[in-house]
């Protein structure tokens, strides 16, 4: 029995949409670099003006979608590993280059200016856009963010914790209140704080919503006005057996040490989530437990392409129950819109319950591997040892470079011999 290769869903030579959509990926690119001048900059102003106006006359594109797209050009440039994939075999289309640009725009200014992050950078994204199964699906633009901002928190986390306990965040900005007034006199509001406070406020809305059926812009004024009030679950998720793992939030991802300290501090239970993947419960719908497994498995609705988060899905029994059982390796987490769609047999897929993988099966009889991108994901979890492994070797390297640095210490007085005079000489 021959294997069959790994490959991207996009890939497949027998899909005349998917080979047709190639095509015009790699005819857009070879046109971006052929806009990208060598010394393109668009941070001087003189240059780019011209260089805009120029290529706005002749492509009829808007200067911010010309901006987009030639510093896309320019990042891919700085990932040598990934610029070579692609022109090896095209797969990323500018929309997604132009995700990784924003992304790793992210990153502070020492930090964008360091050779080591573009250097792990480029290996992270080689490593996510290699396909493991056969007919994979293409990370989103969700996942892609995901990458980059674990190597933003990789690297910008303090040299040495203990100098970090008090400390402010450093990717935390200013808290900021904003209100515009639109023309219809609706007010638009704006509200910026640091990720556990926004977190916390974000848990609290939305399932204020949830709770009364209601818009989470009502439920936000509701709880402010004192009209409602509602009780939050948080569930954090971290690996127990890697010294040093982040610490996840269904919503905001990754969190950054300090967030971290913030809202694990709050927690009053501490649970191995692990062994809920294979319990099982008579009833249809599953326990408490298991809901947190599926939601750490799965982080998002499994539909393809699609990232409303598990949290807000619904737990989908792969074979109906009662026929199959109520367990985590029976249940998907699909949104409510494409839970219907299975229903309606559009779709059927399996669940491999080890991997977390989910092998959709559509109407006209082609296949597309989803794989689980939560925390409690095997392949996540590998991500996780990495990271931290990483984190590891960067806090040592630290260390020895700060010994390196320290001024000697000064060698200790030594008490001189005493010498006997004699006078008069003899």
């Amino acid at each position: 029995m021959t294997a069959v290769p790994a490959s991207w869903a996009i890939h497949n030579p027998a899909d005349p949409v998917a080979a047709a959509r190639l095509r015009a990926v790699a005819a857009d690119l070879d046109f971006w670099r052929s806009c990208l001048p060598v010394t393109y900059d668009h941070d001087t102003p003189q240059d780019w003006t011209s260089l805009a106006a120029r290529l706005s006359r002749s492509t009829g594109m808007s200067k911010r979608h010309l901006t987009a797209n030639l510093d896309a050009m320019q990042t891919l440039d700085r990932l040598p590993s990934l610029k070579a994939m692609l022109e090896a075999r095209p797969l990323l289309d500018m929309y997604r280059l132009a995700v990784i640009d924003k992304a790793a725009a992210g990153a502070n200014s020492d930090l964008y200016h360091d050779p080591r992050y573009w250097r792990l950078l480029d290996e992270e994204l080689v490593c996510r856009f290699t396909p493991s199964r056969p007919q994979q699906l293409l990370p989103s633009a969700a996942d892609i963010r995901r990458v980059i901002l674990g190597v933003i928190r990789m690297l910008q986390i303090p040299e040495d914790p203990e100098e970090s306990s008090d400390a402010a965040d450093p990717d935390s900005g200013p808290e900021e209140y904003f209100l515009d007034t639109l023309a219809n006199g609706d007010l638009r509001f704006e509200l910026t704080l640091d990720q556990a406070t926004g977190s916390l406020i974000h848990d609290a809305v939305t399932q204020a919503a949830r709770s009364n059926d209601t818009s989470r812009a009502r439920a936000m004024a509701d709880l402010l006005l004192g009209n409602t009030s509602t009780t939050v679950t948080l569930n954090l998720y971290r690996a127990r057996d890697v010294d040093g793992a982040p610490v996840y939030h269904p919503a905001a991802g990754m969190l950054t040490p300090e967030a971290a300290g913030v809202l694990s501090g709050l927690a009053t239970t501490t649970q191995d989530i692990d062994p809920a993947r294979d319990t099982e419960v008579a009833g249809y719908r599953p326990t408490t437990y298991m809901r947190a497994y599926l939601i750490g498995r799965d982080w998002i609705c499994r539909w393809p392409d699609c990232n409303n988060s598990a949290r807000w899905s619904q737990p989908d029994h792969r074979v109906n129950w009662p026929e199959g059982p109520t367990s985590p390796c029976n249940l998907v987490s699909l949104c409510p819109h494409h839970h219907n769609r299975k229903t309606d047999v559009q779709a059927v897929y399996l669940l491999d319950h080890i991997t977390g993988d989910v092998y959709w099966h559509f109407s006209d009889g082609t296949y597309a591997v989803d794989r689980a991108t939560g925390p409690l994901a095997p392949a996540e979890k590998h991500w996780v040892q990495t990271f931290s492994q990483r984190r590891a070797r960067r806090q040592e390297s630290a260390a020895a470079r700060q010994a390196e640095a320290a001024p000697p210490e000064p060698k200790p007085k030594q008490e001189s011999t005493p010498t006997a005079f004699h006078w008069p000489p003899k």
